[in-house]
């Protein structure tokens, strides 16, 4: 719909039909034309994102907000450092299910937070409640990261973790739910390196096929209009690329 509003597709491409923002009707026609590839369109957009945006041309794929081909959850992440840096390094690309901090938004005391991330591995470096901040976001990722794949692992929905709520299972209460569902006894500290191994596999995969830190089409990086655009609706504006970047140094 970006791309019809922008012009760059008229109603050749559409075949008449009007994309506008606020325009229901048409939405789910298109929905309907993508599912059947009943159109030139609809043929096209079933492909995906990407591959899309290369056979509309006219720099389609500059508006595209994707990673890694994965298409982004309908959220704009440029006022929260910590979202921004998940979506941009998480291994399937633009996934709010992987390394997400959700609880970074519930302005949670520095000593709560301390609690949550310096377990089962002690840490010790800066951590802050302000979601808009820089500091500690590249810790509270890497944590989530390693906690969602540990969940992945054992078949536990997100939901029923600190995805949603600081006194949610974690780390220390699963060891008590692998044992009693099947006898097997594993400590916290053995969850968090299982969960970090699996998460370096998916990482070496990526790298086997040419992931690189810059490539817009399959790196660690954003779509260029987190840093060019403004963030209209939030507080202020905020550089995912200097978080990106600092996450690197560290």
């Amino acid at each position: 719909m970006e791309l019809y509003e922008l012009g760059i597709l008229t109603n050749k491409e559409t075949e008449g039909l009007e994309l506008k923002f606020g325009n229901d009707k048409a939405l789910i026609q298109m929905i309907h034309e993508i599912c059947n590839r009943s159109s030139w369109l609809g043929n096209v957009l079933a492909d995906g994102g990407i591959p899309a945006s290369e056979k509309i041309g006219k720099n389609a794929f500059d508006y595209l907000i994707q990673v890694k081909g994965m298409n982004n959850l309908h959220s704009d992440e440029r006022a929260t450092p910590a979202l921004a840096l998940n979506i941009a390094t998480a291994s399937r690309g633009s996934d709010h299910l992987r390394s997400r901090p959700a609880i970074d938004l519930y302005h949670l005391p520095e000593k709560v937070l301390r609690k949550i991330y310096s377990s089962p591995i002690p840490y010790d470096g800066p951590l802050s409640s302000e979601h808009t901040e820089y500091v500690g976001k590249p810790w509270q990722v890497f944590w989530q990261e390693n906690c969602y794949m540990a969940v992945d692992c054992l078949g536990i929905c997100k939901y029923h973790t600190l995805f949603l709520g600081a006194t949610l299972p974690n780390f220390e209460d699963w060891p008590a739910v692998i044992y009693y569902n099947t006898g097997l006894e594993f400590t916290a500290e053995d969850l968090w390196y299982a969960a970090e191994r699996c998460n370096n596999m998916e990482r070496l995969f990526n790298l086997r096929e040419g992931l690189t830190r810059n490539d817009p089409y399959k790196g660690d990086t954003l779509n260029h209009r987190y840093f060019d655009e403004p963030c209209r609706r939030a507080p202020r504006m905020l550089s995912a690329a200097a978080l990106i970047g600092r996450n690197s140094a560290t």
